[in-house]
């Protein structure tokens, strides 16, 4: 009879003696012994339980699996096992498709946001019913945005995305923040027409002043007035209050240099 010591075995299945050992220990090699000099010496049935561990490793099963399967080596048990798995890996494909998808509206998301025109120049857009999910009504500190996002995320019990997301402001025109470097808001909402996300309320359609600029949110305190005083000039009545769309910021970049924001104005 063939008789492999451990070496040989490691160099056949091209694997750490370590590995050897561990399998012996668990229960899946079982080894003789050396009259000779007590060395372990492995038999072609334990190179069949080598193939056995590689193949079904390679499938995905865990050594415990396969610890079980040689304790009740049958038909029945491998069919079992071979179906069992297969669940599971139509869940994983389901799992990682549902990810794929995600990570692929993200980037839709920014690649379109690099597209804007961010010169500050000034257009008239129509826009259809837009729907988001409105966290915050009314006034609200930057600073606190997140603890609210997670607040609400937490009494609904529904994720809610950032990334490649628009955290939106509808902004007080006649109010500034403590900070001095915006307005304070009416409403905090997000907006993410690339992903299926929770909504709860709509921003008309309608027509809307837009401008896209980089740079920090201070921008916005000299570009409203801006865009209201173009409104006036042709004779368009605002309708609403202007709102921050922020296609890029702190939830993609530190660099504020590279955040892009997107003002839009309802007009009629």
């Amino acid at each position: 009879m063939k008789l492999f010591k451990i070496g040989e075995l490691s160099e056949l299945f091209n694997i750490g003696v370590d590995s050897i050992r561990y399998y012996e220990k668990v229960g899946l090699l079982h080894p003789i012994r050396s009259e000779k000099n007590n060395y372990r010496l492995y038999t072609l049935d334990d190179v069949r339980v080598m193939n056995t561990i590689r193949e079904l490793l390679d499938l995905g099963f865990q050594t415990n699996d396969i610890l079980q399967f040689e304790e009740d080596r049958s038909l029945d048990h491998m069919m079992h096992m071979l179906e069992d798995e297969e669940k599971a890996i139509r869940k994983q494909i389901a799992s990682l498709k549902t990810k794929q998808k995600g990570i692929k509206a993200r980037l839709t998301s920014l690649q379109e946001a690099l597209t804007l025109d961010t010169s500050e120049n000034i257009t008239l857009k129509h826009f259809d019913e837009r729907a988001g999910l409105k966290i915050v009504d009314g006034d609200m500190p930057d600073v606190m945005i997140n603890y609210a996002l997670a607040n609400y995320t937490k009494a609904d019990d529904d994720q809610t995305s950032t990334i490649g997301v628009c955290d939106c402001y509808i902004l007080n025109p006649n109010e500034i923040n403590e900070e001095g470097n915006d307005y304070k808001t009416k409403g905090v909402f997000f907006y993410a027409p690339h992903l299926s996300v929770h909504t709860n309320f709509t921003l008309p359609a309608g027509d809307y002043l837009t401008l896209c600029y980089r740079g920090g949110f201070h921008k916005s305190l000299h570009l409203v007035p801006k865009m209201m005083k173009y409104a006036k000039a042709h004779h368009l009545e605002i309708i609403g209050d202007p709102i921050e769309f922020c296609h890029i910021d702190r939830y993609e970049t530190s660099n504020i240099e590279e955040y892009l924001i997107e003002l839009q104005l309802p007009v009629a």
